[in-house]
């Protein structure tokens, strides 16, 4: 048996923290905490655009232009996960990612019911205009998803 060894890299924090007259924790945890606040409005557009493109798609007519909808649906998801994650957006990663999954069993089903993306991409609506306060409101978007995706397909979204 052999054992493979990975040379790990230091990231710039960690070396920052590590040397001598470096940074306190406390404080890059502060100034990342203030560098990523700055990016939330882009974070946000970013996340209405790709609401948005889902929003547009049209139900498929051919298996070529099923394929290609399916990919940019696909996309779009990823794209909100990595934009919501961040920030704390968790019921809008969950919903994309419930997304990603039916675009894999849609992938494997001839006769798909696309209503399930449409139940996703309007979820995904709701949940961007609700108020970080609507935390009921919240929960009960993202529970009711689950709920389909349970009766739908025997697992939870």
């Amino acid at each position: 048996m052999s054992v493979i060894t990975h040379s790990r890299r230091k990231s710039r924090l960690s070396k920052l923290i590590d040397s001598a007259g470096g940074i306190a924790v406390g404080l890059a945890l502060t100034q990342a905490r203030e560098n990523i606040g700055k990016l939330r409005d882009k974070a946000l557009k970013e996340v209405t655009h790709h609401i948005g493109a889902l929003s547009a798609l049209k139900q498929p007519t051919t298996s070529d232009e099923r394929d290609e909808i399916l990919r940019r649906i696909y996309q779009s998801a990823n794209h909100l996960i990595d934009a919501a994650s961040p920030f704390g957006l968790s019921e809008i990663c969950a919903v994309a990612s419930s997304l990603c999954d039916v675009v894999d069993l849609a992938s494997e089903e001839d006769a798909f019911d696309w209503r399930i993306l449409q139940v996703h991409i309007q979820s995904l609506q709701l949940l961007s205009t609700l108020p970080e306060e609507a935390v009921e409101e919240r929960n009960a978007v993202t529970s009711q998803l689950s709920s389909m995706m349970a009766r739908k397909f025997g697992q939870t979204g």
